[in-house]
């Protein structure tokens, strides 16, 4: 007899299970927090933004005084060449659309700093909904509990730009590559959790570019303003903390207790 190829019986028990699981409950949180998403079925969210110029920065950017790629630029009436990086723009960052010119666009950053961006990095706020999620998600190729790509999942703290919703599915920009879904149980929408996500990706760029103390200040603001957070010892276990209770921190690997949204400011400082 030849050899039996290895079952799938259990990781499709996994998947029903997890579909029973979603369709009993309403939409909210693993730890209970409502979740409700706010957009259509058809992907557009259901109160247009105040400013139609309103952009998310979608990937890390930089803005740039003039619109090239250039290192230096020498601005009309200038004597020698000056750089031609102005700041760096987080995923999350807000800014208001100025102007286009081919693939570039003049923006305004919140701190009112004007520069050119490339308008790929930008979509518009009327578009997307951010959100993040609170434990790790495993990402689906497409809105169907057999479309799970083992290959990829979503860490606690993601960013997420959230496109539409179709059944127990979400489909979500998290910024490491093409937009792909998860469940929409998984989502986290209230601002303090969005605000708790965008200080966790800052603590990780700083620590992916050599800047450790930086990225434990950033960490022990978010301890300071969210103390209750579940992204709060998995930020801590990333950078080398030892966590504070015994055993894995919640925020990787189960639901944590509610915790109400703290007061962050609506963005971050940029990185010189």
């Amino acid at each position: 007899m030849g050899s039996r190829r290895p079952s799938l019986q259990p990781f499709r028990v996994a998947l029903l299970a997890a579909a029973v699981a979603a369709s009993s409950l309403p939409a909210c949180n693993r730890d209970g927090r409502p979740g409700k998403l706010d957009l259509t079925r058809a992907g557009s969210v259901s109160e247009p933004a105040p400013d139609p110029a309103l952009r998310f920065v979608t990937v890390l950017s930089t803005l740039r005084r003039e619109p090239v790629e250039q290192a230096q630029v020498k601005p009309e009436g200038a004597r020698a060449p000056v750089p031609n990086t102005l700041a760096v723009l987080h995923r999350g960052e807000r800014v208001s659309l100025l102007d286009s010119q081919g693939d570039w666009s003049r923006v305004r950053a919140s701190d009112g700093m004007e520069g050119w961006l490339k308008g790929s990095a930008l979509v518009p706020a009327s578009e997307v909904q951010e959100g993040t999620i609170l434990v790790v998600a495993w990402a689906f190729d497409r809105p169907d509990l057999l479309a799970a790509n083992a290959r990829r999942k979503l860490d606690p703290g993601t960013l997420l730009f959230i496109r539409k919703t179709k059944d127990l599915f979400t489909e979500v920009d998290a910024g490491n590559g093409p937009p792909t879904w998860i469940l929409t149980d998984r989502v986290a929408t209230q601002g303090g959790d969005v605000a708790a996500a965008k200080l966790v990706e800052k603590a990780r760029y700083l620590q992916r570019n050599g800047r450790s103390a930086e990225a434990l200040e950033v960490l022990s603001l978010l301890r300071s303003r969210a103390p209750d957070s579940p992204l709060v010892p998995v930020l801590a276990t990333e950078l080398g903390e030892v966590p504070s209770g015994a055993g894995s921190p919640e925020g990787a690997t189960g639901p944590s207790g509610p915790s109400g949204p703290p007061a962050f400011p609506a963005e971050l400082p940029k990185t010189p």
